[in-house]
């Protein structure tokens, strides 16, 4: 799943960059940026039932997610979303599920990139 970052050219893109606080949204005894939490969230419900489907019918397949830039903060912060929720991707397991994020935005505190170092390729 490939997801392009914003574009900058909406009056919105620019509320979701600037929707953030230092501190203000933990996330798994971290912290992340509230704005591109928000729009990881609405990618999730979104897209859930489709790689659900995805990956029921391919299960030799890795769920692979990739972007640069601000897609890349936003798909670093949809596999911690997704790991957390492998109830509603029906067999995939843990070491399915990868991510490369090339020059990522900054989108969660170290603590959690360090934890999630396993799954998040930067």
């Amino acid at each position: 799943l490939a997801i392009r970052g914003l574009n900058l050219a909406k009056e919105g893109d620019y509320a979701v960059l600037l929707d953030n606080k230092l501190g203000q949204t933990k996330f798994d005894g971290g912290y992340v940026h509230n704005g591109l939490l928000k729009a990881t969230r609405w990618v999730f419900d979104a897209k859930c039932e489709f790689l659900r489907g995805l990956v029921d019918r391919n299960l030799n397949y890795t769920l692979t997610f990739a972007r640069h830039s601000l897609g890349a903060g936003v798909v670093a912060l949809l596999v911690l979303i997704v790991v957390q929720n492998l109830d509603k991707f029906g067999n995939i397991k843990r070491n399915k599920i990868r991510c490369f994020a090339i020059a990522p935005t900054k989108c969660m505190s170290l603590n959690l990139a360090v934890r999630y170092e396993w799954i998040i390729n930067g």
